[in-house]
């Protein structure tokens, strides 16, 4: 037999009043339409605020819900007014509403992970950071929480912009699912603080490149593989062992010559799919890496590999480089030993300012390895 059931017309998103069959101590529920919708039906679903004795303390219920969460009435007021009808009301409402890293997870999912992987891996290194508030309700969240975040970490002035970028997404998406109010996102409020720490790059010189090669130790082998090819810190990390050429014949200009190459690229459209020639320097140091039974020529994510192996290692050298240095470097040495601006541009994955280098110009491959070993080692 049907539940018989009674309404009383309530605005738009205001909730409802049922009255449920049967005989029941407190045959009154309240509820409202949540931020979910039915996978069947596209409806949105209805959330339970709770049963009460009389339709009155329904409504009530329903008022008391509404304006605690538009933030009219705060808790402390409410709480005054009806103790015991605000504590089920917060306790319903509270249930609801998402963490920082639940709407993160979120969005890992509907945004994130359609990105590049470059821009991907930026969100999940930089969500890390704020582990302190990972289970707190967003609505709960207030300036001075993540403001103490920012000011107690260690990171540069740019990773905290990035950070800052990814709390007014979670932000935003609470504000539109109306988890808090438009007000309540202060993100813009944050404070990145002064890069104290920021730098200019600089390439490494002359004395400290034959410090690496008299070294001759694993590490030193890999920093002198950047310097010279000019690769990205993450293009050599995820490099395929099959796109490492070596010693392959090749006469693409007329002349044959074995000639060994990465064939990489990363984060411009420039830079994706791109020949990088392998300097005759590095070469062995290279096919050293191949014979390794690693799964990946590199065993080791960006955030290992830069701060563990890379960082700590120049600074027990005494050298005080970042890993962007070692493409600065390549650059220098490009001009010192007049490489062309095309080969040059090509090898880092630059974009040509002149419309016909990059729209008629097809990579020679023996061109480019000629050119990069005019780099005197």
């Amino acid at each position: 037999m049907p539940r018989k059931t009674t309404y009383r017309r309530r605005p738009n998103n205001a909730g409802t009043v049922v009255k449920l069959s049967g005989k029941r101590r407190k045959p009154y529920c309240a509820r409202v339409s949540s931020n979910e919708c039915d996978i069947w039906t596209g409806k949105k679903k209805q959330v339970v605020i709770g049963t009460f004795e009389t339709e009155l303390e329904a409504l009530n219920a329903l008022s008391l819900y509404h304006l605690t969460n538009k933030k009219a009435l705060s808790g402390k007021e409410a709480n005054s007014l009806e103790p015991d009808l605000y504590e089920q009301v917060k306790k319903r409402r509270d249930e609801y509403i998402p963490t920082f890293k639940g709407i993160f997870d979120i969005l890992d999912k509907e945004e994130f992970s359609n990105l590049s992987l470059s821009a991907y891996n930026g969100y999940k290194s930089w969500i890390k950071h704020f582990k302190p508030i990972y289970d707190k309700k967003i609505n709960m969240i207030s300036l001075q929480d993540l403001q103490l975040i920012f000011d107690s970490d260690k990171s540069g002035q740019g990773t905290k912009i990035h950070m800052k970028v990814l709390c007014a997404k979670i932000f935003k998406y609470a504000v539109i699912h109306k988890y808090i109010n438009r007000d309540d996102d202060y993100t813009e409020y944050i404070s990145c603080g002064k890069d104290e720490d920021s730098k200019k790059h600089y390439a490494f010189s002359y004395d400290e490149i034959q410090c690496l090669r008299e070294e001759n130790t694993d590490m030193a082998k890999i920093v002198l593989i950047y310097i010279y090819s000019g690769l990205r810190a993450n293009e050599l990390l995820n490099i395929d062992r099959n796109d490492i050429h070596i010693d392959e014949i090749c006469n693409d200009d007329g002349i044959e010559r074995k000639v060994s190459y990465f064939y990489t690229g990363s984060k411009t459209s420039a830079g994706k799919n791109r020949i990088v020639p392998i300097h005759d320097s590095i070469k062995e140091y290279v096919i050293e890496l191949l014979l390794c039974k690693n799964k990946r020529l590199i065993d080791r994510s960006y955030v290992s590999f830069n701060n563990i192996c890379f960082l700590e290692y120049l600074t027990n050298l005494n050298m005080k480089h970042t890993i962007h240095d070692t493409r600065v470097t390549f650059t220098t040495l490009c001009q010192l030993n007049n490489v062309d601006v095309f080969s040059r541009k090509r090898i880092l994955g630059h974009k040509m300012k002149d419309i016909t280098f990059d729209t008629y110009t097809d990579t020679v491959i023996n061109k480019l390895f000629v050119e990069i070993n005019k780099i005197k080692a």
